[in-house]
């Protein structure tokens, strides 16, 4: 367990002004059995109005609407974190689980994943989903690189698997798709990790009517250095900015995340 003070700062400028901004904002981690927040401070500007709900997937959302021109756009979010509370998060009913047993647009594998794939499949045979899902993030830590700049946001698990390099989406995505070719439930979520730097993403998975953390591209089981922002069926379900508004123009974002424990 572990006492952390976050700082999630996302800034978007625009060259030049724009108007009719409509916003949604996915960058508030909640309390649950894992982790309790406390400490919160969320400042948005401009906030002409504002409110707040949770998404289909329980993902706290900020709703924003500004009318007048603007050049920036920024969310702020502070708080402090009590982290490793719990192993793993009970799982829902049954029914509201099995929509992360199926593929994506992101995570749909082609012939690079299901070559890849095959090695594994004595394995399917021996392991519950925990230690199956594991198996297989142990062997794609072995054989995918972590390199920055060639991928984006847009790239898809099957695109990055051939590349054989990627980030933390990338890992992630892989993961999910290798895990949905035996309809393990397997979910993406975002989040933070201590150090400095951007946001982070990771995996859950369902084995027993829990959800279990698995971070691929550190190849290990979460505990107490990870807070969860968000989760969903992939990247897309977890945007942590999303808008549109009227005006021709240059908009370029910058993330700054920091995460230090409080009493190391």
């Amino acid at each position: 367990m572990k006492d952390l003070l976050f700082e999630y700062d996302m800034h978007l400028d625009f060259a030049p002004p724009v108007e009719e901004h409509r916003f949604t904002l996915k960058c508030i981690p909640l309390t649950d059995e894992r982790q309790l927040i406390n400490r919160l401070d969320v400042e948005v500007y401009p906030k002409e109005f504002l409110s707040t709900d949770k998404d289909s997937f329980g993902n706290y959302s900020i709703y924003g609407y500004t009318k007048g021109k603007h050049d920036r756009f920024f969310a702020r979010v502070r708080g402090q974190a009590r982290t490793g509370l719990a192993p793993y998060l009970t799982a829902k009913e049954e029914h509201q689980v099995g929509l992360f047993k199926y593929q994506t647009d992101y995570t749909r594998p082609g012939p690079a994943i299901l070559k890849f794939a095959e090695q594994f499949e004595s394995a399917a045979e021996k392991y519950q989903n925990l230690d199956f899902a594991t198996t297989l993030m142990h062997g794609l830590y072995k054989n995918f690189s972590y390199v920055q700049g060639v991928t984006d946001v847009h790239t898809t698990a099957e695109e990055a698997m051939a590349l054989g390099k990627g980030v933390c989406q990338d890992y992630s995505h892989i993961l999910l798709s290798l895990c949905r070719i035996w309809k393990i439930p397997c979910r993406y979520v975002v989040g933070m990790l201590i150090g400095e730097g951007l946001s982070h993403a990771w995996v859950e998975v369902c084995s027993g009517g829990r959800w279990y953390a698995l971070d691929p591209t550190n190849n290990l089981i979460v505990d107490d250095q990870h807070i969860k922002i968000s989760a969903g069926r992939d990247y897309h379900d977890c945007i942590v900015s999303q808008g549109v508004f009227v005006g021709r123009t240059t908009q370029t974002q910058t993330v700054a995340v920091r995460v230090k424990e409080m009493n190391p």
